[in-house]
């Protein structure tokens, strides 16, 4: 056992403004190591070209077909600076139980009943952790800092896992989650030849698959389902996924966003910084889970298997708020059919919305 007495090299947080397309000597990745950067829907100029790709004008005109439905909301949980003050990734284990981690305090946190407060379930100082998934009653944390996963048993350190794979010298963003026979990997970066790969229960590779073109575009989060990879991107709105050793692009039909005219511009080199469409997204029933941003409240583009729209879904009261920045979504379906859904939010304060729905 590790235990918590345990001190890493770690990289110390940088600002979360800093441009990671254009920082590759700045560690800032990090803690952000996602989509703090670029341009969201509040921050961008408003006197922009308004041109979108055929494909996404397509998608757009698909989309206004669909009526808006609303969330019911659960609760806001907001426990205080002290309490939560970077809440990064969640996710809901088998049980139900949602988890946290926190890359400012470096914890992993659970909200047990009543989800009224976090409890802390352990420190992994200068870790930066991401949820890595669950598998029988541990839980595992990705450390970008060590390119590890610590796996955590009853709110201890069980193991220190090194991911094995090669890793850019300098920035780059890398990703983890656990499969029931070992870990899902993928690092992309500038100049590099960024990768998808399996591991064992060890971290050792044991099927490794190219990702071919710029590095921006695999910008996004791991999920699985059964054997099946889904690799999130949060500049394009599309979902790449990997199985029997092969990898294929699902394009989402429906996705709209105020950016798609930007992400032309960008892909055009009219700009610096893609814009940020989705900073994530979960699979749950037969249901892709889409957090399309907005500036100032959540939105959800449901979608089945296959990227094809089937509802439109956002909280209550929309309104604008230009400092609204949410992280990650976590989503579990119910014996009733309807699905449980918690955001984590670290703009305009710290804090984890929860909500839930039945599609109609």
């Amino acid at each position: 056992m590790l235990g918590n007495r345990r001190r890493f090299v770690g990289l110390r947080s940088q600002n979360t403004h800093r441009d990671v397309f254009h920082s590759r000597s700045s560690p800032y990745w990090l803690l952000a190591s996602l989509f703090l950067t670029g341009c969201l829907p509040s921050s961008c100029s408003r006197n922009e070209p308004r041109s979108i790709t055929p494909a996404d004008s397509l998608s757009r005109e698909f989309a206004q077909t669909f009526p808006v439905d609303t969330l019911t909301v659960l609760e806001a949980i907001n426990p205080g600076m002290d309490e939560l003050q970077y809440p990064r990734t969640l996710a809901y284990d088998a049980n139900g139980l949602l988890w946290v981690t926190d890359t400012a305090r470096h914890i992993l946190l659970a909200f047990e009943s009543g989800f009224v407060e976090p409890v802390e379930r352990d420190t992994i100082p200068d870790s930066f952790p991401y949820l890595a998934g669950f598998r029988g009653k541990s839980v595992f944390a990705f450390s970008p800092a060590t390119h590890s996963v610590y796996e955590i048993t009853e709110g201890n350190i069980e193991r220190e896992i090194f991911i094995g794979g090669p890793v850019p010298e300098r920035g780059g963003l890398r990703y983890v989650t656990a499969t029931e026979t070992g870990f899902v990997s993928k690092v992309v970066a500038p100049e590099f030849e960024g990768y998808l790969a399996l591991h064992d229960v060890d971290g050792e590779i044991v099927e490794q698959v190219a990702l071919p073109g710029p590095d921006w575009r695999y910008a996004g989060l791991l999920r699985t389902r059964g054997e099946v990879v889904y690799s999130l991107s949060g500049f394009r709105p599309m979902v790449d996924r990997y199985a029997n050793g092969s990898l294929d692009s699902l394009a989402l039909n429906g996705f709209d966003s105020p950016m798609l005219a930007r992400s032309l511009q960008f892909m055009n080199g009219d700009t610096h910084a893609p814009p940020l469409l989705s900073s994530s997204a979960d699979l749950a029933g037969d249901y892709i889970f889409v957090l399309n941003m907005r500036p100032g409240w959540a939105q959800l583009d449901v979608y089945d298997l296959e990227g094809q729209l089937q509802h439109l879904v956002t909280q209550p009261a929309p309104s604008f708020n230009q400092e609204y920045y949410p992280t990650d979504i976590a989503v579990r379906q119910l014996s009733d059919g309807s699905y449980e859904i918690a955001i984590s939010i670290v703009k305009p304060e710290p804090r984890i919305e929860r909500y839930s729905w039945s599609p109609r």
